[in-house]
């Protein structure tokens, strides 16, 4: 699904410049703005999630892009709508994903309740989110959107920070070398010399 078009700007009367495009999305009964563009890529349908090596509460799976793993956070869970992600396949048919960019590089893709719309929202005072959102740039702030509507723009460091992006390496990097392992079991082998095709060589 492409949501590269912003909402066009209209004004709000308010005599001050819009905020770049912001992704709104709702998790839980709130909405809440992540840049578009820069961090948020695309959304997009759950495509068949692998499990990762060690269950995490927050984590409902793994699925290739290209070549590479993309782990799959549920962010209801983060921001305590839930206390276990989203995994059953029947469950995950209408949940979107925002496939976002890591700083630093690498991807992750956050699952949310619902995806509203690319809009240019304009900053309606400094506030937290849960009172844990300080910091620089428009994080933290209420947002005001064309309908009359609030959204709290979060930012990557605050879902994501250095500590949780160490834990995810290492967790891909088992779920990676477990991956590696299965399929060299299913692979099958090649026949060894005297090898008759029955599994009895010859004498």
């Amino acid at each position: 699904m492409d949501y590269a078009t912003p909402q066009q700007d209209k004004g709000y009367g308010s005599g001050r410049l819009p905020l770049p495009p912001v992704m709104i999305f709702r998790v839980g009964s709130r909405q809440y703005g992540l840049p578009a563009g820069l961090v948020v890529r695309e959304c997009m349908p759950v495509p068949e999630l692998m499990p990762v090596a060690v269950s995490l509460p927050h984590v409902s799976g793994w699925f290739r892009l290209g070549s590479a793993m993309v782990v799959v956070i549920d962010l209801g869970v983060l921001l305590g709508e839930r206390t276990q992600a989203v995994r059953r396949p029947v469950d995950l048919l209408y949940c979107p994903l925002l496939l976002c960019n890591l700083p630093g590089g690498g991807s992750v893709a956050l699952m949310v309740d619902a995806v509203c719309a690319v809009a240019r929202p304009v900053p309606v005072a400094s506030g937290t989110v849960d009172g844990d959102m300080a910091g620089d740039s428009d994080a933290g702030r209420e947002l005001e959107l064309g309908d009359g509507g609030i959204a709290f723009m979060l930012r990557m460091t605050d879902i994501i920070n250095d500590d949780e992006r160490m834990r995810l390496d290492t967790l891909m990097e088992r779920t990676r070398a477990r991956a590696t392992l299965w399929a060299a079991i299913d692979t099958p082998q090649p026949d060894m010399p005297g090898d008759d095709g029955h599994g009895e060589g010859r004498s």
